[in-house]
C-alpha cells in the first residue's frame, strides 16, 4: 500500500532538493487513481487546473476559480503547494531571492486556498496556507527537519527497524503540527500508524492512522484517505472490532470505487458484507 505521501511537487525544486540534508528520502508519489485511469490522463487533468488556478487566481476571479475547486476538490493542495514549495524553493537558493517573486507566489496560493473555502470545501486548506506564507527561517527550517524525519521513518520501516520508525514519525508530526503544516502532520500519523501495526499495537495504531485519515480527507487527499481506511480495517480486525470494521470496509468501498480501484472495493464490499 502506498504510504500516500506527499507528491513530488513538495519537493520538484532542484534548489529546495539540493538543500536538505544527505539522508533525506524523496517522497513518493500520490495514490493514483487506476488502473481504469491511466496516468497520462491524470497528468493532463492536474495540468489543466494548475494553469486554470494561475490564471484565475491572477485575474482575482473567486467565484470561477472556486468552480474548479468544487469539480477537482483533491487537486487543490497539491496544486497551490507548488506556489508553496516554489516560494520556498526561492528562498532556500539565494542569500538575496526575489522577495517579489515570493510575494506574488504566496499572494496567489492564499487567494486559491480561500476560493477552495468559499467553494465549500475544508477551512483547513486556508490555514495551512497562511500557516505555510506566515513561516520565519527558523520555521521553514523546522518544515524541512519534518520532511527529513518522515524520510527516516520511510527508511526504517523499509529495513524492518518499526520502533525506529515510529520515533522518526512521532518526530515528523511534532515537528509539523506546531507549524499549522497539516500535511506533514498527516504524514506523521500515517507512518506511526504503520510502525504501530506492525509492532502489534494495532489499538495505538488505529488512533493514528486515524487522525491521519480525518486530516487527508479534510485537506481532500482522497488517495491517502483510502490507503488510511484499508489500514485501519485491518487494526480494528486484530482487535475483533467488528462492527466498526464492517463500517470502516464499507466507507472504504465507496472511497476505492470512487477512485477507481475496482479490486480493492470488491474485496473491502466483501468484508463488508461477511460481519
Amino acid at each position: 500500500m502506498d504510504r500516500r505521501l506527499r507528491p513530488l511537487s513538495r519537493l520538484a525544486c532542484a534548489g529546495a532538493l539540493a538543500t536538505l540534508p544527505a539522508a533525506f528520502v524523496p517522497l513518493p508519489g500520490p495514490v493514483r487513481p487506476a488502473p481504469s485511469v491511466a496516468a497520462g490522463v491524470r497528468q493532463d487533468r492536474e495540468a489543466e487546473v494548475a494553469a486554470s488556478y494561475r490564471k484565475l487566481a491572477d485575474a482575482r476571479d473567486e467565484a470561477a476559480l472556486a468552480a474548479v475547486w468544487r469539480e477537482h476538490p483533491d487537486l487543490v493542495l497539491v496544486t497551490i503547494d507548488q506556489d508553496l514549495e516554489g516560494s520556498l524553493a526561492l528562498r532556500e537558493q539565494s542569500a538575496t531571492p526575489d522577495e517579489a517573486a515570493v510575494a506574488a507566489m504566496h499572494a496567489r496560493a492564499l487567494f486559491g486556498a480561500r476560493a477552495a473555502v468559499a467553494a465549500g470545501l475544508h477551512p483547513i486548506l486556508a490555514d495551512y496556507a497562511a500557516s505555510f506564507t506566515g513561516w520565519d527561517a527558523a520555521q521553514q527550517q523546522q518544515f524541512r527537519a519534518g520532511q527529513q524525519a518522515f524520510g527516516q521513518a520511510r527508511a526504517a520501516a523499509k529495513g524492518g527497524q518499526h520502533e525506529q520508525a515510529l520515533a522518526a514519525a512521532n518526530e515528523c508530526a511534532a515537528l509539523a503540527e506546531p507549524l499549522g503544516d497539516w500535511w506533514g502532520t498527516a504524514m506523521g500519523f500515517s507512518a506511526a500508524g504503520q510502525a504501530l501495526a506492525a509492532l502489534g499495537r494495532h489499538e495505538e495504531a488505529l488512533v493514528a492512522l486515524g487522525r491521519a485519515r480525518t486530516l487527508h480527507h479534510d485537506l481532500g487527499l482522497s488517495g491517502s484517505e483510502y490507503g488510511n481506511l484499508k489500514e485501519m480495517v485491518k487494526a480494528a480486525q486484530s482487535l475483533g472490532r467488528t462492527v466498526r470494521v464492517t463500517e470502516l470496509a464499507r466507507q472504504g468501498a465507496v472511497l476505492g470505487r470512487a477512485l477507481g480501484d475496482q479490486d480493492g472495493a470488491a474485496e473491502l464490499d466483501e468484508l463488508a458484507r461477511s460481519k
